[in-house]
């Protein structure tokens, strides 16, 4: 059943405005006495009556304004309306490593790690804005510590101008995976919802002091948070000085971005370029079942307007019977 309730109740205050204003004393007159024969009966309550009247037809209309100007509204029963969706923390690593040349675009020219990181970011989100809009998207970057650079959020158009203006100036140096664990878990716990999913990539290892990687893989498989990692960086790279090729992922520490996949029952991936790297985050994305989330709201009908109409012709009546009882 719906029901009707006022949005500013304190206006009903008013209501008694009339009454003060009525009956507040006037100007005492000295008593002048007048003594006439006779007159008709009716004349005597003919007066008492029109005045009665009068106030009234006033008050009605003062009555009616009054909850006008309340806004009573009509609540309409309550809508739940389910709406599925994915919730998901993308954290990338920011440290010096990240400005390695071994990645090619389709050109073969070289292409840092980060620049490749952006590209697939954005891809990745574009595609939640075309075929999940429902989805909640959150960034964190970390090396000498973890940002949150967005929350999980609906607006896929920040999250793309954000992913536009990563920077390897925004963190530091170091790679603080462990702190990256954290800030996830403590962003799921704000949103308070109940699927956590983190899609962690780093193409080091953990090199800051504190907790390590895996304590923080213990902590988030008790919260329910699942960690799909992401192991980044191109095998080998043309030296500048000796011409010859260079391992690059020799930093990479897989095991530990393994063993914390494994614990929070998620996967681990090697990824070596740009297309592997998108593929990965789609598969990461469609692993993950959608959740069911309801979303409620009650629809409000106006009804300020009627009780207005009413106002305005009770004035109008009211106008109207003072004109023909004056003349």
């Amino acid at each position: 059943m719906g029901s009707i309730t006022l949005l500013w109740p304190i206006c009903l205050l008013l209501l008694a405005l009339p009454f003060i204003i009525r009956y507040l004393p006037g100007k005492r007159k000295k008593d002048e006495f007048i003594f006439i024969t006779s007159l008709p009966y009716s004349l005597e309550r003919e007066p008492q009556n029109k005045v009665r009247l009068m106030f009234g037809l006033c008050y009605a209309a003062w009555f009616f304004l009054v909850i006008a100007l309340c806004r009573p509204v009509y609540l309409d029963e309550v809508i739940v309306v389910k709406q599925p969706h994915r919730d998901i923390m993308l954290a990338v690593d920011l440290s010096d490593s990240m400005d390695i040349k071994d990645m090619y675009d389709i050109n073969n020219a070289p292409q840092s790690r980060l620049d490749v990181v952006k590209e697939q970011l954005a891809v990745f989100v574009k595609n939640r804005l075309e075929k999940d809009p429902n989805d909640r998207l959150g960034l964190i970057v970390f090396a000498d510590q973890a940002d949150v650079l967005s929350p999980l959020t609906f607006d896929k158009q920040l999250l793309l101008s954000l992913v536009d203006e990563l920077d390897l100036n925004l963190a530091g140096q170091y790679t603080n995976i462990s702190d990256a664990i954290k800030v996830a878990l403590e962003r799921f716990e704000e949103a308070q919802t109940n699927q956590k999913i983190l899609i962690l990539l780093s193409d080091g290892k953990n090199t800051t002091e504190g907790p390590s990687p895996i304590e923080m893989a213990n902590i988030a498989k008790e919260n329910n948070m699942k960690i799909y990692t992401i192991g980044f960086g191109g095998r080998t790279a043309v030296s500048v000085n000796t011409n010859s090729l260079d391992d690059t992922s020799a930093e990479l520490d897989e095991e530990t971005l393994k063993q914390i996949a494994t614990i929070t029952g998620a996967n681990y991936y090697r990824v070596s370029d740009g297309s592997s790297l998108k593929n990965r985050y789609q598969e990461i994305n469609y692993k993950e079942p959608q959740e069911e989330s309801a979303i409620s709201y009650q629809p409000e009908i106006e009804l300020y307007h009627w009780f207005l109409l009413i106002s305005v012709i009770l004035s109008v009546v009211a106008a109207i019977a003072i004109r023909r009882i004056n003349g």
